[in-house]
């Protein structure tokens, strides 16, 4: 005060008490407020002539999107985000992780990526495009179209950056919400099963016919080689049978600066596919009625599709675009319920944390992985049987090698992230744990493949004929998620 006039002093105090009053409400909390969110989304939407797998696209019905969130305050960020695709291997997972990491300025283990598992999507399965490009097999590209590795890396390396420009606009967390509220006529159990014990009919996403023909001829396949009947060739009884084992609710945990909602994230575990195979891209009724939640609401929405690798919407769907506007709006219906049943309280840095462990997965393959590889390096073998050899052995690999398990607590709910398409009984096994707390859970995390449970795999069906793991996959992954939700 020396270097200053009284005058002076004063003059600048009343200044400085001037510009503090005029400082918002929520800006002026911000000083003692460490906890923040931040929002992120890119377009995925692939290009007209993309091969997604079921399909060519045709048209795009919706635009596909990659939505997510970064929290930072509760030690380094942490970033989660859903896309609307098909799948997502470990190793495009992995370079996808690094990417949102590196943005944020946090670690890879504090970062979960999910795929909604959409039919009419495309998908990244960076581990098996490389592994044929090695082998000389790389897929040809037609004219105009991007390389499917570079595509994905692209969309990928977009999201990064709009994190980056969120980060900027970070806003302050003062409250959690939590509410949830049951869909009607949505889900049920893909496996109806037998008196002896075994899947007897496999209910598949429509009760109609319905299918691509060629998936509807693989399905057959297996079928008779399994024992159990298709619900695409028995409607009627595919209808009448009970939902069987589901998990109903959708669950929401939102994040609030006083009465101000900032983000959202949603949880069901179904597939999420009214029908596929017609080059027609759209978030299905997840998506959309993802999207008209936010409009409606205002508040940004990120999706997660959860443990439905044995949940279908196949006792009530006919697989028509009349039944996609129906679903989208029974699902927006119980997102809007579960939104109105929120209940909020205050919300600390202490309240949020992060916890991850990574788990090896046995392989069903795992044996044939050395002849797999022989037979992709034989060069006598039809290019067929050398990309069949390829997904064999990267599968295999891939589940060996590891993933990871984690968990955002916020207070007493938990967010579950496991990969795969997980049987529900995953879903409901996590709620068992903490019967007291709210248990959401994000599958998908890693295109595994489906991953049944210890008991299921004496009982048959399609899933299990398709797993790539073996039954005791169980047991790896529920000591894992007992071990992060516990106290």
């Amino acid at each position: 005060m020396n270097s200053l006039s009284k005058n002076q002093f004063a003059l600048m105090t009343g200044l400085w008490l001037l510009c503090a009053a005029l400082v918002p409400p929520a800006l002026a909390a911000d000083k003692n407020q460490s906890l923040r969110i931040a929002t992120f989304e890119t377009d995925a939407t692939p290009p007209i002539g993309y091969e997604m797998g079921y399909s060519v696209v045709k048209s795009i019905a919706a635009p596909l999107q990659a939505k997510g969130v970064v929290i930072t305050g509760a030690g380094k960020p942490i970033v989660m985000l859903a896309v609307d695709w098909g799948g997502v291997d470990g190793k495009a997972r992995d370079e996808w992780h690094a990417l949102l990491a590196k943005a944020a300025g946090t670690t890879p283990d504090r970062v979960t990526v999910h795929h909604l598992h959409q039919h009419d999507a495309p998908g990244a399965g960076f581990h098996i495009y490389d592994e044929r490009a090695r082998h000389g097999l790389r897929e040809r590209v037609p004219a105009g179209l991007p390389d499917k590795r570079q595509w994905a890396r692209s969309v990928m390396e977009n999201s990064a950056t709009a994190l980056t420009r969120a980060l900027r606009q970070a806003r302050p967390v003062t409250h959690v919400g939590l509410g949830k509220a049951n869909a009607e006529r949505i889900a049920s159990n893909r496996r109806i099963m037998g008196a002896n014990g075994r899947v007897a009919m496999h209910r598949q996403s429509t009760y109609t016919s319905a299918y691509p023909a060629e998936v509807a001829a693989m399905l057959k396949v297996d079928a008779d080689a399994d024992g159990h009947r298709l619900s695409i060739l028995h409607p009627q009884e595919a209808q009448d049978a009970p939902e069987g084992l589901i998990d109903p609710a959708v669950r929401v945990i939102s994040f609030w600066n006083g009465n101000r909602a900032l983000a959202a994230l949603t949880y069901y575990a179904t597939h999420p596919q009214v029908s596929f195979g017609k080059g027609i891209v759209t978030p299905d009724f997840v998506g959309l009625a993802r999207e008209r939640h936010q409009k409606e609401t205002g508040v940004f929405q990120v999706h997660f599709n959860g443990a439905g690798g044995n949940i279908t919407l196949g006792k009530y769907n006919d697989g028509s675009d009349r039944a996609r506007e129906e679903f989208t709006g029974r699902m927006q219906d119980a997102m809007r319920r579960a939104w109105t049943a929120t209940m909020r309280s205050a919300l600390t840095p202490a309240d949020v944390e992060w916890r991850a462990t990574d788990i090896s997965l046995p392989a069903k393959y795992g044996a044939f992985k050395d002849e797999a590889r022989a037979v992709a390096a034989d060069t006598k073998r039809t290019n067929n049987e050398r990309s069949a050899a390829i997904t064999k052995y990267a599968r295999a690999q891939a589940l060996e090698d590891g993933t990871t398990l984690s968990v955002l607590r916020v207070k007493d709910a938990y967010s579950v992230h496991i990969p795969g398409e997980a049987f529900i009984e995953y879903q409901l096994g996590a709620q068992a744990i903490r019967p007291g707390s709210f248990v959401a859970t994000a599958a998908y995390a890693e295109g595994f493949g489906y991953i049944g449970t210890e008991k299921s795999y004496g009982e048959g069906g399609y899933e299990i004929t398709i797993s790539p793991t073996t039954l005791a996959a169980e047991k790896v992954i529920m000591d894992g998620v007992r071990k992060l939700l516990s106290d």
